[in-house]
């Protein structure tokens, strides 16, 4: 008897702390899911279910989570595991038949927009009358044609607009390297970051914030004449729809120099604690910025606004109105001319969100009109953004992309948007197809990343573009007094800074006066730096400008030997670093080359012939340095002092060769080009009789 009383107590006790774990559980989830972490309150949903199964207002919540991370089947499945007069909140009807609209299933959202009917007749009819337009427009040939763009990775590319017709958008793509000083300021790798095309390089690159900052920066919106933008700073996450996303992100505007550097930033004067900016556009020159935001006091969920900058200050947001601005959400705008491009969830729409479009007619919004298929879709379709050829760029989620979301062309536009007359003379835009040959250098295998490491790197920002060409900064031709004394040699031909290359460390020493012989049968495959890092001298084989070259040659040194070297990725900063060995002064007087054996006439011979060059130039900016103009004079060295790069011509027999290539580069323009000696790596002029 007294066995089954404890059997039962036990039995109690066990289902009593399975319904309070529940509880605990459902709490945890709707306050996770409050704070949009949709995720793991899915995780924590699905756990109170096991103990109240029949918690069909639960079942709802965790359907609406799993539809917010983009799981869409799971969530129609749950949605449908709601038994046909279960009490749960009428709006579960609006949200299951929005979510088969998504995925195209339009007789099902039909039908379950219909059992709204009884509860808000109102909503049901418009989202009845939405449902019918996505029918009749899916039925009709498509006006456009609209293709991912090679930009696009498999994670989540979003937000493309342009910098002085640049392309530049936000993403969570990680197959763009940083080097260890970014990685140390951005320790989070899981972050969206924000991009942009340089042509000239034809690659993707960081775009920096304040103090380096890349993770948490984006969607941004340059001002037409690039010398402002808009940045979103919020914590999204990959895999859940950002625009439901991201409390209590922000934005901030901008200053931009003529490099392309952002040099300031100051948040935006109407942010507010407890409602979120998603996204935002700063029109014409700055003058006036469009965003969506879910403050108090507007129609719906987002909807947005306007703010004017004048005398210095942002005027008072204006909501734009019930014509753009619905009980859904709109976001996302984009300003061309006279018209206002964004994208709703509740206008007539083709299923998530749709871009649609509205003119303003004497000072008044008229009503959005949707493009139809093929810019939308029925998954969700937002930012559009155009260039100054017209073409229109969108983000979305549809079925056939690369990852969660996309960047999308659109050809083939309705003629009443714009006449191509308008742009007859404007200059060709930047082709984003470019991207599809994107350059490797930059790139990296996410699955080996973990063999690239960088710690040792110091590295400057870069700017967007290159300077425009001043004399005045140039500093060329520095006078005869300029001292050479504690110059070192950096690299042969030229080795230009803020070059993205690889090197292959060796070795790390502390020693003052290290013995790099051993480092010597490497030489057939490159040149040994001394890299200088506060007290560590770093011992480097390089440079390598493509990663996969840099690969093929870490396999062979760690072959023959080296088995700790290492790849390291860096921006080339020529003051930290120094040629030590360099195969193109020893084959000279060894016998085979790579020091296997020496003929100790010819290395006397070579080293006494051979320490005579020619300084060409001294520049404060190497950049400006003309190889061309001497290059079959000689072999191209490069030394540096300070700030200032010296350009030697080297490989003369004798002083009289010498002579006679110092006057050949003084008829070429070099006008303070002199004789000078490399007595063991330290440069000498020559004394004057």
């Amino acid at each position: 008897m007294n066995k089954k009383i404890h059997f039962t107590l036990f039995a109690a006790l066990l289902l009593l702390s399975f319904t309070t774990f529940g509880q605990k559980q459902l709490k945890k989830a709707e306050i996770l899911f409050e704070n949009g972490e949709y995720s793991k309150a899915a995780e924590c949903f699905k756990a109170h279910l096991k103990s109240q199964p029949t918690d069909y207002i639960a079942m709802a919540n965790l359907a609406e989570s799993l539809a917010l991370t983009g799981d869409l089947g799971q969530a129609d499945l749950w949605y449908k595991g709601i038994p046909s007069g279960a009490e749960v909140d009428p709006n579960t009807f609006k949200k299951h038949g929005d979510l088969l609209k998504k995925m195209g299933h339009y007789n099902e959202a039909l039908a379950s927009y219909k059992k709204l009917i009884a509860f808000n007749p109102e909503l049901a009819d418009h989202c009845i009358r939405s449902c019918e337009f996505a029918v009749r427009s899916m039925s009709d040939r498509p006006a456009y044609e609209t293709f991912v763009m090679p930009a696009s990775s498999s994670a989540s590319d979003f937000g493309l607009t342009f910098y002085r017709d640049l392309p530049v958008f936000s993403s969570f793509r990680e197959d763009i390297l940083m080097t260890e000083t970014e990685k140390e300021m951005n320790e989070r790798t899981s972050a969206h970051r924000s991009f942009l095309y340089t042509p000239s390089k034809n690659r993707l690159g960081f775009i920096k914030g304040l103090n380096g900052k890349l993770n948490h920066i984006g969607p941004i919106s340059f001002a037409a004449n690039g010398k402002k933008c808009a940045l979103i700073e919020s914590r999204l996450e990959e895999n859940y729809s950002f625009l439901q996303n991201g409390k209590m992100s922000s934005v901030s505007i901008a200053e931009v120099n003529e490099r392309g550097e952002i040099t300031s930033s100051v948040p935006f004067a109407f942010n507010e604690v407890g409602s979120t900016i998603n996204s935002a556009h700063l029109a014409f020159d700055g003058s006036a910025l469009y965003f969506s935001s879910d403050r108090s006091g507007g129609y719906g969920g987002f909807d947005i606004y306007v703010s004017y900058h004048t005398n210095g200050t942002w005027s008072l947001p204006k909501n734009l109105g019930n014509s753009i601005n619905t009980g859904g959400n709109e976001v996302t705008p984009f300003l061309r001319k006279n018209v206002l491009y964004f994208a709703s969830d509740y206008h007539p729409g083709l299923g998530g969100y749709d871009i649609v479009y509205s003119e303003v007619v004497n000072g008044n919004w008229m009503f959005p009109q949707n493009p139809g298929y093929g810019i939308n879709s029925p998954a969700d379709d937002y930012f559009p953004a155009f260039n100054s050829l017209g073409e229109l760029y969108i983000t979305s989620n549809r079925l056939g992309g690369r990852g969660n979301n996309d960047i999308y062309k659109t050809l083939q536009l309705d003629d009443d948007l714009e006449t191509e007359e308008e742009y007859a003379n404007i200059p060709p835009a930047v082709s984003l197809e470019a991207l599809a040959t994107e350059t490797t250098k930059h790139t990296v295998n996410t699955e080996s990343a973990t063999q690239v490491s960088m710690k040792e790197v110091e590295a400057k920002n870069v700017a967007f573009s290159l300077p425009e060409f001043d004399s005045k900064k140039v500093g060329t031709n520095v006078s005869l007094d300029f001292s050479l004394e504690g110059a070192r040699r950096i690299g042969l031909n030229e080795l230009i800074p803020n070059t993205e290359v690889f090197f292959i460390q060796l070795a790390s020493m502390s020693s003052t006066k290290p013995n790099f012989d051993k480092f010597k049968p490497l030489l057939r495959y490159g040149n040994i730096y001394k890299m200088l890092n506060n007290k560590t001298i770093k011992v480097r084989l390089g440079y390598f400008t493509e990663r996969k070259e840099a690969e093929e040659i870490l396999s062979k040194v760690r072959l023959i030997g080296y088995k700790d070297a290492f790849l390291a990725f860096e921006i080339l900063n020529t003051a930290q670093m120094e040629l030590v060995l360099t195969g193109t002064d020893d084959e000279s007087f060894s016998d085979k080359g790579n020091f296997n054996t020496k003929n100790p006439e010819v290395e006397k011979s070579y080293k006494t012939g051979n320490k005579y060059k020619v300084r060409l130039a001294s520049y404060e900016d190497p950049i400006w340095f003309d190889v061309n103009k001497v290059k079959d004079l000689g072999r191209i060295e490069q030394w540096t002092k300070g700030g200032w790069t010296i350009f030697i011509l080297a490989g003369f027999n004798d002083l009289e060769e010498a002579k006679k290539a110092q006057i050949q580069s003084l008829n070429r323009g070099f006008k303070t080009a002199e004789v000078v000696i490399d007595n063991g790596g330290i440069l000498e002029r020559l004394k004057q009789n």
